[in-house]
């Protein structure tokens, strides 16, 4: 019987630590749509909470484990075909699932958004750098000629 291991826990409002026997990952967003980040890859998860219906992708997935488990299962069909009989299968084509580049700009301003309130809360932020960021691009964007 196979044995599973898993704890998580709250780092802080948003942010998820999972611990399990296969490794760590870390789980940023509330319900509804959270990003987790683990050695396979960035996913991410869109549902409805408390109803139960929910719909999960990879955003970025780790080509290493991919070509393990192909590795792998080549392996398997090869040790099979040894011991069986040859006979003629027909191949399925599997469909790639690939997630819209809308997830990962979502990605990247949640954990901006995360990481300036986190700093600003902490008073590592002067008050006025929203501010001060816009001017200097708008500088910038006239030395341009935009």
């Amino acid at each position: 019987m196979p044995v599973r291991i898993r704890k998580s826990f709250n780092l802080f409002p948003g942010v998820k630590v999972n611990l399990s026997k296969g490794g760590m990952s870390i789980t940023v967003g509330r319900k509804g749509f959270h990003l987790n980040f683990s050695k396979r890859g960035v996913r991410q998860t869109v549902g409805l909470p408390g109803s139960g219906i929910s719909e999960s992708s990879y955003i970025l997935k780790n080509k290493a484990d991919e070509d393990k488990k192909d590795s792998e299962k080549e392996e398997r069909t090869a040790e099979a075909a040894e011991d069986k009989p040859k006979r003629q299968r027909t191949r399925r084509t599997i469909r790639e699932h690939v997630s819209s580049p809308w997830g990962f700009f979502a990605f990247v301003f949640i954990a901006l958004f995360f990481i300036y309130f986190g700093a600003n809360a902490f008073g590592l932020l002067p008050p006025n750098l929203i501010t001060n960021f816009l001017h200097t691009l708008t500088q910038w964007a006239q030395q341009v000629g935009l």
